[in-house]
């Protein structure tokens, strides 16, 4: 079953996000101005991120049903 480009995809915005929102808060602290900058976009790539992999597992999971479905018609 190939796997669909959506899921590590997903997985590398959800790792450079929770990256750069650590960095943005406890690196250079949110009092500065660019640390609340990469706070805020963290959060946003690690949230785009985890919204991409929920597609991607819904459509592999879709992609299971219709071949199970197929596959009990054709007996």
């Amino acid at each position: 079953m190939p796997l669909d480009v959506r899921l590590p995809i997903s997985g590398l915005f959800v790792a450079v996000g929770l990256l750069l929102l650590g960095y943005g808060m406890f690196g250079e602290g949110l009092a500065d101005p660019a640390g609340r900058l990469n706070s805020v976009w963290g959060g946003l790539m690690v949230s785009f991120g985890v919204i991409l992999g929920y597609y991607g597992l819904r459509a592999e999971r879709r992609l299971q049903n219709v071949s199970a479905r197929d596959a009990d018609q054709s007996i």
